[in-house]
Protein backbone atom coordinates (compact mmCIF):
# COMPACT_ATOMS: atom_id res chain seq x y z
CA UNK A 1 0.00 0.00 0.00
CA UNK A 2 2.82 2.63 0.67
CA UNK A 3 3.61 2.44 -2.65
CA UNK A 4 0.74 3.68 -4.61
CA UNK A 5 0.73 6.56 -3.65
CA UNK A 6 3.72 7.68 -5.28
CA UNK A 7 2.53 5.64 -8.49
CA UNK A 8 -0.75 7.70 -8.21
CA UNK A 9 1.14 10.39 -8.15
CA UNK A 10 3.39 9.90 -11.05
CA UNK A 11 0.39 8.52 -13.45
CA UNK A 12 -1.33 11.82 -12.00
CA UNK A 13 1.80 13.77 -13.76
CA UNK A 14 2.31 11.97 -16.58
CA UNK A 15 -1.17 11.83 -17.42
CA UNK A 16 -1.16 16.24 -16.85
CA UNK A 17 1.95 16.13 -19.08
CA UNK A 18 0.19 14.07 -21.95
CA UNK A 19 -2.54 16.40 -21.88
CA UNK A 20 -0.73 19.62 -21.70
CA UNK A 21 1.35 18.45 -24.88
CA UNK A 22 -1.73 17.27 -26.69
CA UNK A 23 -3.12 20.28 -25.68
CA UNK A 24 -0.76 22.30 -28.07
CA UNK A 25 -1.61 23.41 -31.68
CA UNK A 26 0.68 22.29 -34.03
CA UNK A 27 2.38 24.88 -36.47
CA UNK A 28 4.69 24.92 -39.36
CA UNK A 29 6.73 28.10 -39.81
CA UNK A 30 8.85 28.54 -42.49
CA UNK A 31 11.61 30.93 -41.61
CA UNK A 32 15.11 31.79 -42.33
CA UNK A 33 18.75 32.11 -40.85
CA UNK A 34 18.87 35.94 -40.96
CA UNK A 35 18.96 38.12 -37.53
CA UNK A 36 15.85 39.94 -38.93
CA UNK A 37 13.97 36.75 -37.42
CA UNK A 38 15.15 37.57 -34.18
CA UNK A 39 11.63 37.98 -32.01
CA UNK A 40 10.81 34.29 -33.65
CA UNK A 41 14.23 32.92 -32.47
CA UNK A 42 13.58 34.14 -28.93
CA UNK A 43 10.30 32.83 -28.67
CA UNK A 44 11.70 29.64 -29.64
CA UNK A 45 14.17 29.51 -27.49
CA UNK A 46 12.21 30.81 -24.32
CA UNK A 47 9.40 28.83 -24.46
CA UNK A 48 7.12 31.90 -25.35
CA UNK A 49 5.07 29.49 -28.24
CA UNK A 50 4.39 27.01 -26.07
CA UNK A 51 3.44 29.69 -23.79
CA UNK A 52 0.82 30.54 -26.00
CA UNK A 53 -0.24 26.82 -26.24
CA UNK A 54 1.62 26.65 -29.58
CA UNK A 55 3.95 23.49 -30.62
CA UNK A 56 6.25 25.30 -33.68
CA UNK A 57 7.80 23.26 -36.36
CA UNK A 58 10.21 25.60 -37.32
CA UNK A 59 11.70 24.79 -40.61
CA UNK A 60 14.63 27.08 -42.12
CA UNK A 61 15.46 27.98 -45.81
CA UNK A 62 18.05 30.18 -47.50
CA UNK A 63 15.63 32.77 -48.58
CA UNK A 64 11.75 33.66 -48.51
CA UNK A 65 11.94 32.96 -52.14
CA UNK A 66 12.92 29.54 -51.55
CA UNK A 67 10.39 28.81 -48.67
CA UNK A 68 7.59 29.42 -51.38
CA UNK A 69 8.39 26.94 -53.62
CA UNK A 70 7.43 24.52 -50.71
CA UNK A 71 4.72 26.45 -49.27
CA UNK A 72 3.45 26.28 -52.83
CA UNK A 73 3.35 22.34 -52.61
CA UNK A 74 0.52 22.86 -49.61
CA UNK A 75 4.01 22.69 -46.98
CA UNK A 76 3.59 24.57 -43.97
CA UNK A 77 1.28 26.96 -41.92
CA UNK A 78 3.18 30.57 -42.04
CA UNK A 79 5.51 31.49 -43.90
CA UNK A 80 8.04 34.30 -43.16
CA UNK A 81 9.14 35.87 -46.33
CA UNK A 82 10.81 38.77 -47.68
CA UNK A 83 8.77 42.51 -49.62
CA UNK A 84 9.32 41.30 -53.06
CA UNK A 85 8.82 37.87 -53.20
CA UNK A 86 5.33 38.02 -51.19
CA UNK A 87 3.98 41.00 -53.67
CA UNK A 88 4.99 37.94 -56.78
CA UNK A 89 3.44 35.32 -55.06
CA UNK A 90 0.67 37.13 -54.37
CA UNK A 91 0.21 38.11 -57.78
CA UNK A 92 1.74 34.65 -59.08
CA UNK A 93 -0.53 32.58 -56.85
CA UNK A 94 -4.60 34.15 -56.58
CA UNK A 95 -6.24 33.86 -53.53
CA UNK A 96 -3.23 31.15 -52.07
CA UNK A 97 -1.58 34.31 -49.95
CA UNK A 98 -2.07 37.34 -47.50
CA UNK A 99 0.36 38.71 -45.25
CA UNK A 100 -0.78 39.26 -41.43
CA UNK A 101 2.31 41.46 -40.51
CA UNK A 102 5.55 43.15 -40.71
CA UNK A 103 7.70 41.38 -38.35
CA UNK A 104 10.76 43.48 -38.98
CA UNK A 105 12.06 46.15 -41.89
CA UNK A 106 14.91 48.06 -42.38
CA UNK A 107 17.50 49.88 -44.90
CA UNK A 108 21.46 49.41 -43.30
CA UNK A 109 20.50 45.60 -42.95
CA UNK A 110 20.70 45.03 -46.88
CA UNK A 111 24.06 45.50 -48.27
CA UNK A 112 26.32 45.32 -51.58
CA UNK A 113 29.39 43.57 -51.05
CA UNK A 114 31.83 44.22 -53.86
CA UNK A 115 35.33 43.09 -54.49
CA UNK A 116 38.07 45.70 -53.86
CA UNK A 117 38.50 46.87 -57.03
CA UNK A 118 34.68 47.74 -57.04
CA UNK A 119 35.51 50.98 -55.67
CA UNK A 120 31.81 52.84 -56.87
CA UNK A 121 28.53 51.93 -58.43
CA UNK A 122 30.28 52.91 -61.58
CA UNK A 123 32.54 50.48 -61.71
CA UNK A 124 29.89 47.78 -61.75
CA UNK A 125 28.77 48.69 -65.46
CA UNK A 126 29.58 45.22 -67.73
CA UNK A 127 30.35 43.18 -64.51
CA UNK A 128 28.11 40.01 -63.08
CA UNK A 129 26.28 40.59 -59.91
CA UNK A 130 24.33 38.29 -58.21
CA UNK A 131 21.16 37.94 -55.71
CA UNK A 132 19.12 35.55 -55.36
CA UNK A 133 16.70 36.63 -57.93
CA UNK A 134 13.07 37.13 -57.13
CA UNK A 135 14.05 38.21 -53.82
CA UNK A 136 14.86 42.03 -51.94
CA UNK A 137 17.94 41.77 -53.60
CA UNK A 138 16.53 42.16 -57.55
CA UNK A 139 14.44 45.49 -56.18
CA UNK A 140 17.65 46.82 -54.36
CA UNK A 141 19.95 46.11 -57.67
CA UNK A 142 17.69 47.76 -59.71
CA UNK A 143 17.15 50.75 -57.56
CA UNK A 144 20.95 50.80 -56.61
CA UNK A 145 21.76 50.53 -60.24
CA UNK A 146 19.56 53.21 -61.85
CA UNK A 147 19.88 56.14 -58.68
CA UNK A 148 23.37 56.31 -59.30
CA UNK A 149 23.03 56.51 -63.47
CA UNK A 150 24.23 52.75 -64.27
CA UNK A 151 21.84 50.87 -66.59
CA UNK A 152 20.97 47.87 -64.87
CA UNK A 153 20.57 46.61 -68.85
CA UNK A 154 24.54 46.65 -68.64
CA UNK A 155 24.95 44.56 -65.60
CA UNK A 156 24.30 40.95 -65.71
CA UNK A 157 22.87 39.13 -62.69
CA UNK A 158 23.50 35.68 -61.98
CA UNK A 159 20.73 33.77 -59.59
CA UNK A 160 22.89 32.36 -56.46
CA UNK A 161 20.79 31.12 -52.96
CA UNK A 162 22.67 32.83 -50.18
CA UNK A 163 24.95 30.33 -48.85
CA UNK A 164 26.33 30.12 -52.31
CA UNK A 165 27.04 34.38 -52.99
CA UNK A 166 30.29 34.45 -49.95
CA UNK A 167 32.27 31.64 -51.93
CA UNK A 168 30.79 33.17 -55.63
CA UNK A 169 32.51 36.42 -54.36
CA UNK A 170 35.82 35.68 -53.13
CA UNK A 171 36.88 33.53 -55.75
CA UNK A 172 35.85 36.29 -58.40
CA UNK A 173 33.04 34.57 -59.84
CA UNK A 174 31.20 37.34 -59.65
CA UNK A 175 32.17 41.08 -59.22
CA UNK A 176 29.29 41.98 -55.99
CA UNK A 177 26.22 40.84 -54.74
CA UNK A 178 23.06 42.46 -53.09
CA UNK A 179 21.86 40.86 -50.47
CA UNK A 180 20.69 40.85 -46.49
CA UNK A 181 22.67 40.74 -43.39
CA UNK A 182 24.53 38.10 -42.51
CA UNK A 183 25.51 37.03 -45.72
CA UNK A 184 27.66 40.33 -46.12
CA UNK A 185 29.63 40.03 -42.49
CA UNK A 186 30.56 36.52 -43.27
CA UNK A 187 31.70 37.20 -46.24
CA UNK A 188 33.95 39.49 -44.88
CA UNK A 189 35.27 37.43 -42.31
CA UNK A 190 35.73 34.77 -44.92
CA UNK A 191 38.18 36.78 -47.40
CA UNK A 192 38.47 40.29 -46.27
CA UNK A 193 41.39 40.70 -48.72
CA UNK A 194 39.26 40.28 -51.49
CA UNK A 195 35.90 42.25 -50.33
CA UNK A 196 34.63 45.21 -49.06
CA UNK A 197 31.35 46.39 -48.52
CA UNK A 198 30.10 49.09 -50.98
CA UNK A 199 27.32 50.25 -49.65
CA UNK A 200 24.21 49.67 -47.49
CA UNK A 201 20.36 50.17 -49.18
CA UNK A 202 19.95 53.38 -47.26
CA UNK A 203 18.30 55.97 -49.31
CA UNK A 204 17.57 52.79 -51.78
CA UNK A 205 15.00 50.47 -50.41
CA UNK A 206 13.67 49.26 -47.18
CA UNK A 207 13.58 45.43 -46.55
CA UNK A 208 10.98 43.57 -44.74
CA UNK A 209 10.52 40.51 -43.38
CA UNK A 210 6.82 39.75 -43.71
CA UNK A 211 4.81 36.91 -41.99
CA UNK A 212 1.96 35.17 -44.27
CA UNK A 213 -0.44 32.17 -44.66
CA UNK A 214 -2.97 30.66 -46.89
CA UNK A 215 -6.44 32.40 -46.81
CA UNK A 216 -8.49 29.15 -46.03
CA UNK A 217 -6.02 29.04 -43.11
CA UNK A 218 -6.79 32.75 -42.03
CA UNK A 219 -10.13 31.92 -42.09
CA UNK A 220 -10.51 29.07 -40.48
CA UNK A 221 -11.43 29.74 -36.47
CA UNK A 222 -8.49 27.19 -35.83
CA UNK A 223 -6.25 28.77 -38.35
CA UNK A 224 -7.05 32.52 -36.68
CA UNK A 225 -6.41 31.40 -33.33
CA UNK A 226 -3.41 30.20 -34.45
CA UNK A 227 -2.21 33.18 -35.63
CA UNK A 228 -3.31 35.43 -32.74
CA UNK A 229 -1.51 33.08 -30.25
CA UNK A 230 1.84 33.12 -32.83
CA UNK A 231 1.55 36.93 -32.75
CA UNK A 232 1.26 37.06 -28.95
CA UNK A 233 4.67 34.81 -28.24
CA UNK A 234 7.06 36.54 -31.08
CA UNK A 235 6.02 39.94 -29.63
CA UNK A 236 7.45 38.68 -25.87
CA UNK A 237 10.17 37.56 -28.62
CA UNK A 238 10.42 40.48 -29.69
CA UNK A 239 11.13 42.26 -26.50
CA UNK A 240 13.90 39.74 -25.10
CA UNK A 241 15.64 40.31 -28.54
CA UNK A 242 15.46 44.11 -28.26
CA UNK A 243 16.94 44.03 -24.57
CA UNK A 244 19.10 40.99 -24.38
CA UNK A 245 21.72 41.10 -27.30
CA UNK A 246 23.73 37.85 -25.56
CA UNK A 247 20.68 35.78 -26.02
CA UNK A 248 19.96 36.47 -29.96
CA UNK A 249 23.95 36.18 -30.21
CA UNK A 250 23.93 32.99 -28.34
CA UNK A 251 21.30 31.59 -30.59
CA UNK A 252 23.04 32.14 -33.54
CA UNK A 253 26.38 30.96 -32.90
CA UNK A 254 24.47 27.87 -31.69
CA UNK A 255 22.02 27.52 -34.18
CA UNK A 256 23.36 28.42 -37.04
CA UNK A 257 27.42 29.04 -36.17
CA UNK A 258 27.47 33.24 -36.77
CA UNK A 259 30.04 35.02 -35.00
CA UNK A 260 29.14 37.82 -32.72
CA UNK A 261 29.87 40.49 -34.85
CA UNK A 262 27.99 39.36 -38.07
CA UNK A 263 24.79 38.85 -35.23
CA UNK A 264 25.91 42.41 -33.93
CA UNK A 265 25.97 43.95 -37.86
CA UNK A 266 22.33 43.20 -38.33
CA UNK A 267 20.83 42.82 -34.78
CA UNK A 268 21.87 46.81 -34.61
CA UNK A 269 19.50 47.50 -37.42
CA UNK A 270 16.69 45.62 -36.95
CA UNK A 271 13.42 47.74 -36.03
CA UNK A 272 10.09 45.44 -35.38
CA UNK A 273 6.53 46.63 -35.74
CA UNK A 274 5.10 43.44 -35.85
CA UNK A 275 2.13 45.51 -37.16
CA UNK A 276 0.49 46.63 -40.08
CA UNK A 277 1.72 50.47 -39.97
CA UNK A 278 1.54 53.62 -42.50
CA UNK A 279 5.39 53.30 -43.18
CA UNK A 280 4.38 49.60 -44.18
CA UNK A 281 2.20 50.70 -46.85
CA UNK A 282 3.95 53.44 -48.17
CA UNK A 283 7.23 51.32 -48.61
CA UNK A 284 5.10 48.58 -50.76
CA UNK A 285 3.79 51.21 -52.73
CA UNK A 286 6.98 52.47 -53.87
CA UNK A 287 8.15 48.62 -54.18
CA UNK A 288 4.57 48.38 -56.28
CA UNK A 289 5.37 51.25 -58.74
CA UNK A 290 8.63 49.58 -59.25
CA UNK A 291 7.48 45.74 -59.75
CA UNK A 292 5.00 47.14 -62.52
CA UNK A 293 7.73 49.50 -63.96
CA UNK A 294 9.94 46.57 -64.21
CA UNK A 295 7.40 44.33 -65.51
CA UNK A 296 6.92 41.85 -62.70
CA UNK A 297 3.31 42.85 -62.30
CA UNK A 298 0.75 44.14 -64.37
CA UNK A 299 -1.62 45.66 -62.25
CA UNK A 300 -2.14 48.15 -58.56
CA UNK A 301 -1.58 46.69 -55.09
CA UNK A 302 -4.66 46.27 -53.28
CA UNK A 303 -4.00 45.89 -49.75
CA UNK A 304 -7.90 44.88 -48.51
CA UNK A 305 -6.77 41.62 -50.69
CA UNK A 306 -2.74 41.19 -50.09
CA UNK A 307 -3.26 41.64 -45.88
CA UNK A 308 -5.21 40.09 -43.16
CA UNK A 309 -5.53 42.47 -40.29
CA UNK A 310 -7.67 40.83 -38.35
CA UNK A 311 -4.90 39.05 -36.25
CA UNK A 312 -3.35 42.06 -35.26
CA UNK A 313 -6.76 44.05 -34.30
CA UNK A 314 -7.64 40.41 -32.08
CA UNK A 315 -4.68 42.15 -30.28
CA UNK A 316 -4.92 46.21 -30.29
CA UNK A 317 -6.75 47.39 -33.19
CA UNK A 318 -3.64 50.45 -33.04
CA UNK A 319 -1.28 47.81 -34.66
CA UNK A 320 -3.56 47.25 -37.92
CA UNK A 321 -4.16 50.89 -39.56
CA UNK A 322 -6.50 51.58 -42.74
CA UNK A 323 -4.58 50.34 -46.17
CA UNK A 324 -4.58 53.33 -48.44
CA UNK A 325 -6.60 52.58 -51.78
CA UNK A 326 -4.85 50.14 -54.59
CA UNK A 327 -1.50 51.61 -55.19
Amino acid sequence: MKYRLPLLLLSISLLAGTAHAQALKKVTLFGQPSVNNDAIWMALEYGYFKEQGLDVDYRVFPSGTTAFQTFRTGQGDIVMTGDLPSVQYFFNNPGQYQTFAAIERDAKGYVVIARKDIRKPQDLAGKTVATRVGSTGSWFISEYLTKNRVDPKGVPVKNLDTQLLPAALCKGDISAFFIWQPIGSRTLEICPNEAHQLSDASGYIQGYLVAGARPEFLSSADGADKVVRFLRAIMKGRAKAQGDFKAVAAFAAKTYSLSEKATRDQWDTNIRPIALDKVYYDDFCSLSKWARGAGLTSQPLDFTKLTWPNGLRAIDAKLAETPPPPC
